[in-house]
């Protein structure tokens, strides 16, 4: 059994906008690193923080709430502390996809959606759960959790933060 969480964060439209803007901005890269993704989708490097801080305020917001939703879940509260290994931003035009993989050996996976219609899901493989994103949502999981993403189907884009969590 595995718990996956939805929460709206309710970010402001104008601050949303300005974060799409920068995933534009960003462009494809990861083109310029030697990293390998499973993302078939432009794709901005695996420490977005390190490219603009416009993320930061949204980034500290997903702590927060993976902090406040995650402490329950180990009896000990106080001693575990989530860290941000990676995080990311993916436009998925269309055609666009993500192949089958998971993100071990980190603890939880996150994606934000700024633009989602809900019509490409994110699908977790190994199980019959698939997430039909939406706008100003944030999505948790395990990252041993095996996930994909089909070819994006609409017209609009679908764009997205994604990242990585590991417990210490």
């Amino acid at each position: 059994s595995f718990d996956i969480f939805e929460l709206k964060l309710g970010i402001p439209q104008n601050y949303k906008q300005k974060c799409i803007k920068e995933a534009y901005n960003l462009g494809n890269s990861i083109e310029n690193t030697k990293d390998y993704t499973n993302v078939k989708a432009i794709h901005s490097t695996y420490r977005v923080w390190k490219e603009t801080k416009i993320y930061n305020p949204l980034l500290n917001n997903i702590k927060l709430s993976i902090n406040k939703i995650l402490t329950p879940s180990f009896n000990v509260s106080g001693i575990h502390q989530f860290i941000l290994k990676t995080a990311w931003t993916a436009i998925y035009k269309k055609g666009s996809y993500a192949d089958g993989h998971f993100h071990y050996p980190t603890h939880f996976s996150f994606v934000y959606y700024f633009q989602a219609s809900g019509n490409t899901p994110l699908v977790f493989d190994h199980s019959d759960f698939q997430y039909s994103p939406q706008d100003d949502r944030l999505i948790i999981f395990p990252a041993n959790l095996y996930h994909s993403v089909p070819p994006h189907t609409s017209d609009e884009d679908r764009i997205c933060l994604a990242g990585n969590i590991l417990m210490l």
